[in-house]
């Protein structure tokens, strides 16, 4: 596992390299989401749709692509149908 040491502690930064890697090869369009008429600064999904399409907060969603330690509970602890591919 890929994961260095910061002031508070361990950060795993292999979820979040994935994390962001899929998130950028999925399409608005392909996801499901209408286009915006705004132009995109990066390819891909914003973060606040892969949470929203997830099932989470925003924020939950930033601490996992950070490599920040989280531990899911409930629902969100299942698999989620939000495209991943």
């Amino acid at each position: 596992m890929d994961a260095h040491t910061t002031g508070a502690g361990t950060r795993n930064t292999a979820l979040g390299d994935f994390l962001r890697s899929r998130r950028a090869r999925i399409s608005p369009e392909r996801a499901g989401l209408a286009p915006e008429p705004t132009a995109r600064r990066v390819p891909g999904l914003r973060r606040e749709e892969i949470a929203r399409l997830a099932g989470v907060s925003v924020d939950y969603y930033v601490r996992l692509e950070r490599g920040h330690q989280v531990n899911a509970s409930g629902p969100s602890s299942r698999p989620s149908p939000a495209p991943c591919a």
